[in-house]
């Protein structure tokens, strides 16, 4: 376990310096010298797709389902060779209507109807709710398992009293501030939120790099390579390898589920209103669209990467899968690591 005021005093230095990171390109953008007008920019804030459920969910579901995680990436690979004709064709129009909101899109495609722009704005809320509640959830549990305390103390007036609070609603708090400071004061279309824009990016590149690290750590620190883990799952447990590595008679394939799962993730990537926000109204040029099509699957190739032996890893060590969701953090904690297990946690 890690003390409570180390991992609280890295998680601030971390949130300021993603502040630090916002107020300067909101300040480079005051004097005309945008820092995302980049193609690498772009492609990086669109992997604000992957949440906590890349380093949680996906690693919980490899270890449990097998391959129905990839699903969850692959849709979205795959609509991202669309881009070029598809969303070229979104940006233009919301460019010209001067739209700022998926409500919007959908509502002046008929007429312009405010019913259904309200309709629609409402399934929006519903929908980004979960999204949100998974990630406070991440934010808490990873909290309570490097720490071993489920909730932070805050001292008032010297010793005698203390508040005691959710690490959720800390988490809450920090993230309304910054989407306020850098994003819900400019509505204007064409008007960009770039300081927003460059914190997503940069959480991107520190997600890739925690997960990746971590994936090396399993993979080739605790096991002696890839294969070696997939060897060994295979040697403990062949009929559990043949289930979750394969697809076959081994496993009771359902594939009307995968058809859906597929379908949804497709449309996941472009109608999630935070993909929408950054697909479309962060677009600065066109021409960045025909790079993010390779560089955004490029992306959910690398991060995914090392899902199946971390999953596979966990089981080895553990001998089950309790706690599968958590093997990214649990097994670099285990061996104490700390600082590798600190870093998925930042992100």
């Amino acid at each position: 376990m890690m003390s409570i005021q180390l991992v609280t005093g890295v998680s601030l230095l971390y949130i300021a310096l993603l502040f630090l990171v916002a107020y300067y390109a909101d300040k480079k953008r005051e004097q005309g010298r945008s820092i995302i007008s980049n193609p690498y920019i772009y492609s990086l804030s669109i992997a604000v797709y992957a949440t906590s459920w890349t380093f949680y969910g996906s690693v919980g579901k490899a270890a449990t389902t097998g391959l129905d995680f990839l699903l969850i990436y692959l849709g979205p690979s795959l609509t991202a060779f669309s881009w070029w004709f598809l969303l070229r064709k979104i940006v233009r129009i919301s460019k010209e209507n001067n739209i700022t909101s998926i409500a919007d899109f959908i509502s002046s495609r008929y007429g312009k109807s405010q019913w259904l722009g309200a309709v629609i704005t409402i399934i929006a809320i519903l929908g980004i709710m979960p999204y949100i509640a998974l990630q406070l959830k991440a934010v808490s549990t990873t909290f309570s398992i490097i720490t071993g305390y489920s909730n932070i103390s805050v001292p008032f007036f010297g010793d005698k009293f203390a508040q005691v609070s959710h690490p959720g609603f800390f988490s809450a708090l920090i993230l309304s501030i910054f989407s306020i400071v850098f994003g819900a004061r400019h509505l204007v279309s064409s008007e960009r939120h770039e300081g927003l824009v460059a914190a997503i990016a940069v959480e991107s590149i520190v997600k890739l790099i925690a997960f990746v690290s971590v994936g090396i750590y399993v993979s080739y620190f605790v096991f002696d390579g890839y294969t070696d883990v997939f060897a060994r799952l295979l040697a403990k447990d062949p009929t559990l390898f043949a289930r979750l590595a394969t697809i076959g008679s081994e496993r009771q394939v359902s594939y009307p589920q995968w058809f859906t799962t597929l379908f949804i993730s497709m449309g996941a990537i472009m109608l999630l209103p935070r993909q929408f926000h950054i697909l479309v109204i962060e677009n600065s040029e066109e021409a960045h669209i025909k790079d993010a099509m390779w560089r955004f699957p490029a992306y959910m190739f690398l991060i995914n990467l090392f899902v199946m032996p971390i999953a596979f890893g966990g089981i080895l060590l553990s001998g089950n899968t309790v706690g599968a969701d958590y093997f990214v953090l649990t097994l670099p904690l285990n061996d104490g690591h700390h600082w590798l297990a600190l870093q998925p946690a930042w992100s």
